[in-house]
């Protein structure tokens, strides 16, 4: 439970520009850390911080520059809040400290970004970190903790101009570059967590310009507090089971089937209006029934 990183969705409008996937890495194991601890400040020692985060660079000054790199890009780091009242940016961390003679790294966090991380009760996102670092790009994580945010609904949609943010994508990529260099790994990689994962392109009104992406796949259900979930037998009987125990239809009855895409009920919309179309015209022209054929 340690390496479980919990935070307030409110992170999840931070767009990571300019991450590598190793500097991610550092970053939410950085985050796994600190939840629940209140801490204004936290101290990693070299190894523990690179045995989160899976670092596999065994060179010492590689490791430093690395870690130079990601506090470079965590001040620039800034949440936004808007409330009917009010809009609120602040800083997530304020202190990044290397300690060449103790190997250590001291990270001082902003007072306003403790919330964050801290004393979660509802509207969060939690994933596994050692799934997290096992993912090699970029954009996959970007994918997986986005999707671990809506894991309980098995449906998640971005409008196409805020899918480009999240994802900071190249202005110069066209459909093509994101379908090969990101909708490909995404889907090779995530496959393996989200159960029968679907990437749609969602396009409407003329020219069929693409406005929307989708990501669809087998929601997730808690197992509840003591580590076992509920099942009902087929007498209709309820009974409690540990999760180590359960057999292989009951694991499979942890994910919900997934939704419709909409990107078949768009398909089905279109062909139900051109079936109306069809019907209205030969109500008007019977004689033309051969054109339908």
């Amino acid at each position: 439970m340690n390496n479980l990183v919990v935070y307030k969705n409110d992170m999840n409008t931070v767009p990571l520009r300019d991450f590598s996937s190793k500097e991610m890495d550092l970053f939410f194991s950085i985050c796994s850390q600190m939840r629940d601890k209140g801490l204004d400040e936290i101290t990693f020692t070299f190894e523990q911080l690179k045995d989160l985060s899976n670092y596999k660079f065994t060179a010492y000054d590689r490791f430093i520059k690395d870690i130079e790199n990601v506090y470079n890009k965590l001040i620039k780091l800034n949440i936004r809040i808007e409330t009917e009242e009010k809009i609120v940016r602040f800083v997530l961390f304020t202190k990044y400290e290397i300690d060449k003679t103790k190997t250590s790294i001291s990270i001082s966090v902003n007072k306003e970004f403790k919330y964050i991380l801290n004393d979660i009760t509802g509207n969060f996102t939690k994933f596994e970190l050692a799934e997290f670092v096992s993912l090699k790009s970029s954009y996959s994580k970007t994918a997986y903790k986005l999707i671990k945010q809506f894991r309980t609904t098995g449906y998640m949609v971005l409008t196409i101009d805020d899918f480009r943010q999240q994802f900071c994508i190249p202005k110069s990529y066209r459909m093509t570059d994101i379908n090969k260099q990101i909708f490909e790994k995404i889907h090779n990689e995530l496959s393996a967590y989200f159960k029968n994962l679907e990437i749609n392109k969602i396009s409407k009104g003329r020219g069929r310009k693409i406005t929307h992406i989708e990501f669809v796949f087998n929601a997730e259900i808690d197992i509840n507090a003591t580590g076992s979930g509920t099942f009902r037998d087929r007498d209709g009987f309820y009974y409690n089971k540990p999760l180590l125990d359960f057999n292989t239809e009951e694991a499979n009855k942890k994910f919900k089937d997934s939704v419709e895409p909409m990107v078949d009920r768009y398909d089905k919309k279109r062909l139900k209006e051109k079936e109306e179309r069809k019907r209205k015209w030969l109500e008007m022209f019977p004689e033309d029934v051969d054109l339908f054929k």
